[in-house]
């Protein structure tokens, strides 16, 4: 009766999900690094350097911030989800980012930042009815949980115009994956898989901005164009995997220890020009996720990945005699990620637009508004079609916000 269950529990795909059900290979859906306001403009970052906001997708860009500043953000995910029998809608919501950034030697613009930050996340739900030789078969698929990245950053100004930066990230968490199985006949036995993964290690991304890189090269722009790179080190996870089944007669938990996943290395390029107060940005990204592996093995279904993104932002005036919405940041923009998974020999790719606000509070603090509306997968070859629309919600403050005002 064990091999029964196990025999149908590994044969069969989950469709339904608390998030993408594409979250269910490797260690789920992969975080995009660029968060705060670069969520409206396609989540890119690599080239972007800003005094009122604390750009985690690069470190070196941090050599822009004068004062201390705080982040956090909130951001909601709704799934439509479909395939060939049907759909699903579920809504989920998690924190997006929470962070500090400070200058601690000005001459030479070295500013130490510390963050928290979702690296992946797991959340899908499936149930599966069917008949087998005559006996109605129900199962239950459901994961949850995911990697957060919690990290330091320094920055400092090698040039004028070269900044540099490194990142050290600690990678922490656990993905649970749960499986049911019941029979409808008294002559099989249900039973139950539950096992958790607990993962941690540790990572480096090392990251460049070159300030006016046309100049340098010598070519003639109305404006200055800026060039950013990242290198993202990789990481070897330990990992404890436990494993419990329930059967009818008996429990058995086998905990596994001392065993590693690699997560791969990755790079990204990046570049923004201001000219008459609009910022154009570009990012390509690209992490060699052939390289991923879980106890030495890598599984079939993740492949490299590769985004393009673009964007744009009208800043905002920064005199506050100027109206409340001459002071509103209006942001545009979008990207295109060939994703780490390939199911059935597909890719499953994502297409995504993007269109952000930032509200002006007090000095340099701004409200940042961010909505996403994207579509990843396909109903061909027994796939899932995900429309997805991300809300992102983040408040950046400095500490001028908590200086009262003198009062005459």
């Amino acid at each position: 009766m064990k091999r029964l269950f196990i025999l149908i529990a590994l044969s069969s795909f989950a469709f339904a999900g608390e998030g993408s059900i594409y979250s269910r290979y490797g260690i789920g859906d992969i975080h995009l690094t660029a968060r705060g306001k670069n969520v409206g403009m396609g989540s890119v970052g690599i080239g972007m350097s800003s005094e009122t906001s604390i750009n985690f997708a690069n470190p070196a860009s941090l050599t822009s911030l004068t004062r201390t500043l705080f982040t956090a953000g909130y951001q909601y995910r709704n799934y439509h989800s479909e395939d060939a029998t049907g759909t699903s809608i579920i809504g989920t919501g998690n924190l997006s980012e929470f962070g500090i950034a400070f200058p601690i030697y000005s001459p030479k613009k070295i500013v130490l930042s510390l963050g928290v930050l979702p690296y992946s996340s797991v959340g899908y739900h499936q149930e599966v009815e069917r008949t087998t030789s005559g006996q109605h078969i129900f199962q239950q698929f459901e994961g949850r949980g995911g990697l957060n990245s919690a990290q330091v950053s320094v920055s400092y100004a090698a040039t004028p115009a070269l900044m540099l930066g490194v990142t050290s990230h600690y990678l922490f968490g656990a993905i649970y994956k749960d499986q049911t199985i019941s029979f409808t006949s008294s002559d099989f036995f249900g039973g139950s898989y539950n096992q958790t993964l607990s993962m941690s290690g540790f990572a480096v991304t090392v990251g460049g901005l070159y300030h006016g890189i046309d100049k340098a090269l010598g070519i003639e722009t109305n404006g200055t164009v800026n060039l950013g790179a990242t290198i993202f080190s990789g990481s070897t996870l330990d990992v404890d995997d436990e494993l419990l089944r329930n059967f009818s007669s008996h429990q058995d938990t086998v905990a596994i220890n001392n065993n590693t996943l690699t997560l791969p290395m990755g790079f990204s390029v990046g570049l923004s020009y201001l000219r008459n107060k609009i910022v154009y940005a570009a990012d390509v990204d690209f992490h060699n996720w052939d390289n991923f592996k879980i106890n030495g093995a890598h599984p079939t279904e993740i492949q490299n990945s590769l985004r393009f993104g673009a964007g744009a932002e009208l800043l905002p005036a920064d005199n506050f005699t100027d109206s409340f919405w001459e002071r509103v940041a209006y942001r545009v923009g979008g990207y295109y990620r060939i994703t780490n998974v390939n199911v059935n020999g597909t890719s499953i790719d994502e297409l995504f637009a993007s269109v952000g606000l930032g509200f002006p509070l007090s000095f340099e603090s701004r409200l940042n508004l961010g909505l996403e509306y994207g579509i990843r997968g396909t109903t061909s070859a027994s796939l899932i079609k995900d429309t997805i629309v991300r809300f992102t919600l983040s408040l950046t403050a400095s500490e001028l916000m908590f200086i009262p005002p003198p009062i005459d």
